[in-house]
């Protein structure tokens, strides 16, 4: 019995030591955001109440910019993107408002306000410009994850790290098969969570952009003199995919699976990595 009372101490000493390493990788700062916060309300509300078109795209840029100052602070909440992006829409920027709708997304996927803003926003496209109608593959690989967010899921994983391990030390101390069954299920359920977390910052939004400068042109290579790829200018507000970055330009394919080469300079990702 004391025997296995030692390998159950030491087994579960390695286990507690396996998950506080990897639940204590660093997570971005959240900084405060308050000092932006009450001149891009106020800039808002003085948008809301102006009357002029140009009084009122003046309050609302000005909104906007307070806003993205609010959410580059530590890459801001999912409630501060979305009223970034009431506040490019209300300026009549669409692709800043599409872009900060998705990242709002990006960091809460159940957000109503978000996913309601941005249908409007994408309503505002041209007829022939094509919108994302499915989730991604990250975003539907574990259907328990569509709709909670990274804190929520962090909790849910330190939970059923706790669980494991008080099932493991039950298990090996008492010699319950039942409970040794349970702590494996609960340590599946929590490395499940582990994984998920890790790949928000690297499948949902990575390879996704929206296009923010007016009138893209897509062409057929990765070259100025290339020739158009469409008959039209891509409209900022545009979405689409990367599939190849190279020296300035990017590969990338619309949401009907047509593909072009358009200036890097262009598109903003939708994880925010090239801010």
């Amino acid at each position: 019995m004391i025997k296995h009372r030692q390998e159950g101490a030491r087994l579960l000493g390695a286990w507690l030591l396996l998950g506080a390493a990897l639940l204590s990788a660093p997570c971005p700062a959240v900084a405060d955001e308050s000092k932006w916060l009450e001149p891009a309300i106020a800039a808002y509300t003085q948008g809301m109440e102006s009357t002029e078109r140009d009084e009122r795209l003046r309050h609302f840029s000005d909104s906007e910019r307070f806003f993205t100052a609010a959410c580059q602070a530590g890459k801001g909440s999912a409630d501060c993107w979305t009223n970034l992006g009431n506040a490019a829409l209300q300026a009549e920027r669409l692709g800043p408002a599409i872009l900060a709708f998705r990242r709002a997304l990006l960091l809460d996927p159940g957000n109503d306000r978000a996913r309601q803003n941005l249908v409007h926003a994408r309503s505002l496209l041209a007829d022939w410009v094509p919108v994302p109608q499915a989730r991604s593959v990250f975003d539907t690989f574990f259907t328990w994850q569509a709709g909670a967010s990274p804190s929520a899921r962090a909790d849910w994983a330190a939970g059923f790290f706790a669980l494991a391990a008080a099932l493991l030390s039950l298990a090996l101390v008492r010699e319950l098969t039942a409970a040794r069954y349970l702590a494996l299920a609960s340590g599946l359920a929590w490395l499940a969570l582990v994984v998920s977390l890790q790949l928000d910052g690297v499948g949902r939004g990575g390879l996704e952009g929206v296009i923010v400068v007016a009138e893209t042109p897509g062409r057929a290579a990765d070259s100025i003199n290339a020739p158009l790829r469409f008959g039209e200018n891509l409209p900022s507000g545009a979405e689409i995919r990367i599939l190849e970055d190279r020296g300035g330009w990017l590969h990338v394919e619309l949401y009907n699976g047509r593909d072009a080469w358009i200036s890097e300079s262009a598109v903003a990702r939708v994880d925010g990595a090239d801010d």
